[in-house]
């Protein structure tokens, strides 16, 4: 965990992150009401990219896998050796495939 923290401490966001701190009861308590209904979401065709780290958290990929399921335009990019943070861990790896999405 300490390791983590120095990561997110040597990442140009973290000011940010720090600044917008106060913000986080309130997201908490807006992710603890939510209720994910998928029927909302099986009309949505939206081409939508689903990325997910190949070291995430099953409880992280499970979500993905349900959104793949559910919205008909959806494409699930595992990203090898990333995990939850890609887009500050594997800036490269992230940038290429939101670009390679962008582009089709």
């Amino acid at each position: 965990m300490r390791a983590r923290i120095e990561l997110l401490r040597s990442l140009p966001a973290w000011a940010g992150r720090v600044a917008a701190a106060h913000t986080i009861p309130r997201e908490m308590r807006a992710e603890e009401g939510y209720r994910f209904d998928p029927e909302r979401f099986r009309e949505l065709r939206i081409p939508t990219l689903l990325l997910v780290g190949g070291d995430s958290p099953i409880f992280l990929r499970a979500g993905n896998d349900t959104l793949k399921e559910v919205l008909p335009n959806a494409q699930l990019v595992v990203m090898p050796g990333q995990q939850h943070a890609a887009m500050e861990t594997g800036t490269q790896l992230f940038t290429t495939e939101v670009l390679r999405f962008l582009r089709a």
